[in-house]
């Protein structure tokens, strides 16, 4: 399969279920639920969409039932996270949304009636990163250039952003640190990454500070600037955000991006242990799967196994540091 054909399949299926048919009717009468739902707090078309259709594409021939996605966009993921909560803890519906930096945001600004340990965290299956883009039909050739343009033209340029994320709160600190204020740049709030990189990709804004891997569809239409880790990555050329900052001598956090995780409510693992473990394993078999691979492998979307705990540590330790920078995006 080319990566165009799995791109493809992938945006038919948001609007059909994914569905490929059940491979045993003996497995289809093991797992106690009739069909799994899961659902996606954002709009089609961005990363955790593709990675959720992604699943509902394979997962049904490892679990013997149905597998659709939602999508339940609004309030940064508010919306739909909160929506997760209020079904039925049987094991019919689990959640794939990037928790970092989404709901960890949507928690810490109180945005819906939600709560950090109602939410299992199964696996991490996806880890991103940050980069400063630029539509290829902007000037700017390197992030000085942007600087300038900044400072000399406050409020002009204009940033993509998902109102609480991890870029968007980068981005004020970088402005922070530069002695610019929140306003020197004009955010433009969507709700989902798939918008937000059909308006870099259309020239719709000046720059986003957006998921890194997550992007690489739009790559031909746009310019890295920076790279928000402490060590370069192959995909984008650019310097990193830091040596970019040294000019000016300052530096600021670098934050991890994205986490897109599979997750169950947590009454659910508790109170139907072997039903979830069900779900563990079936999932986890998916992501061992050969077909699975290659179809991710095309369609740019990461298939890592981190496990239970250790997702929860790494959403742990993002918990603590956006705690620590939250204030920023509410001055």
């Amino acid at each position: 399969m080319t990566r165009r054909a799995a791109l493809g399949a992938l945006a038919a299926a948001a609007v059909a279920t994914g569905w490929a048919g059940l491979p045993a009717p003996a497995r289809a009468a093991d797992y106690p639920a009739d069909r799994l739902t899961i659902i996606v707090p954002f709009n089609p078309g961005g990363s955790a969409d593709r990675m959720a259709r992604a699943i509902a594409q394979f997962l049904p021939e490892e679990l013997g039932v149905p597998v659709t996605v939602v999508n339940r966009p609004g309030g940064s993921g508010a919306l739909g996270h909160t929506y997760f909560l209020q079904q039925p803890d049987d094991g019919s519906t689990a959640l794939v949304s990037p928790v970092n930096p989404y709901l960890i945001s949507n928690i810490l600004r109180d945005q819906g009636m939600l709560d950090w340990d109602a939410f299992k965290f199964v696996n991490g299956q996806w880890q991103d990163y940050y980069v400063l883009l630029v539509p290829k039909d902007e000037p700017y050739q390197s992030f000085k250039e942007l600087v300038d343009f900044i400072k000399e033209n406050p409020g002009e340029a204009s940033s993509a952003i998902i109102a609480g994320d991890g870029g968007h709160l980068s981005t004020l600190i970088m402005l922070e640190q530069l002695g610019l204020p929140s306003d020197a740049i004009n955010f433009i709030t969507y709700d989902g990454g798939g918008p937000m990189r059909t308006a870099l990709a259309g020239d719709q804004v000046t720059m986003s500070v957006i998921s890194g891997l997550g992007s690489d569809v739009i790559k031909d239409d746009v310019r890295a600037l920076a790279v928000f880790r402490t060590e370069p990555h192959a995909l984008w050329d650019a310097p990193l955000i830091n040596d970019a900052l040294a000019d000016y001598g300052v530096e600021i956090p670098v934050l991890a991006a994205d986490l897109r995780t599979f997750t169950v409510q947590t009454s659910f693992a508790e109170e139907h242990p072997e039903t979830y473990q069900m779900l563990v394993d079936a999932y986890h078999r998916m992501l061992d799967r050969d077909d699975f691979k290659a179809f991710i492998g095309e369609s740019q979307i990461a298939g890592d196994w981190m496990g239970p705990e250790a997702t929860k540590a790494s959403l742990d330790e993002s918990y603590a540091t956006f705690e620590k920078y939250i204030d920023r995006l509410e001055e």
